[in-house]
């Protein structure tokens, strides 16, 4: 299996290279890293949710999901992004937004650009 190349939207790549070395930044490399190498592996991980809510914003219909990355001093971190044309786009890397008893918590605005 041939590793897809990653693109990166502005915010998702500053953040990215703006976390401080250590177990985040880590984890964060391991996550991105798996989605290079096996996204139907990453959209089959239980831990995965698609973000719908995010697909009928984009003007490119493709499923978009999130990727719990979790780092113990840190906190738990999402990775959101979607697959197009065998190219993995990440659109958002940041802290998870919490969930509430209603379902899934909404994304800040950066995740769907």
């Amino acid at each position: 299996m041939t590793a897809r190349p990653l693109d990166f939207a502005p915010a998702a790549w500053h953040a990215y290279r703006g976390l401080p070395a250590g177990e985040l930044a880590g984890r964060v490399k391991q996550a991105l890293e798996w989605l290079a190498a096996d996204p139907a592996g990453v959209r089959a991980d239980p831990r995965s949710c698609r973000h719908q809510i995010l697909e009928e914003r984009l003007p490119q219909a493709a499923p978009v999901w999130g990727l719990p990355v979790e780092a113990p001093a840190d906190g738990r971190w999402l990775v959101v992004w979607r697959e197009v044309h065998n190219v993995v786009e990440i659109g958002y890397i940041g802290p998870a937004p919490v969930r509430t008893a209603g379902g899934p918590a909404p994304l800040p605005p950066e995740a769907s650009g």
